[in-house]
């Protein structure tokens, strides 16, 4: 089976995720049965830099939901990273 994980960010404030996806890369990261992948769970924090294409929306925050939606043989993997005022440095970084 076939993974693809798409990474959402939900603004302060916001009622629904910014959705970075386009046609030519409609996931961030797709693995298959050969390959590893750590997907975080809920109340993980995420922080991932834009890239430099029309994706270029940067995630930082708390996993707030996760969907996973199977449709042959492949999984959707939407995981919504919601803003948030948390002190990251008390998180190590």
């Amino acid at each position: 089976m076939k993974y693809g994980i798409d990474y959402r960010i939900l603004k302060k404030g916001a009622d629904l995720p910014v959705d970075n996806t386009t046609m030519a890369r409609p996931v961030d990261v797709e693995v298959d049965e050969t390959q590893f992948a750590l997907i975080p769970v809920v109340g993980d924090y995420v922080d991932m830099e834009g890239e430099h294409d029309m994706r270029n929306v940067p995630i930082h925050g708390k996993v707030k939901s996760r969907l996973f939606r199977y449709v042959l043989g492949y999984c959707y993997v939407t995981i919504i990273v919601e803003e948030n005022d948390d002190d990251w440095a008390k998180l190590g970084l």
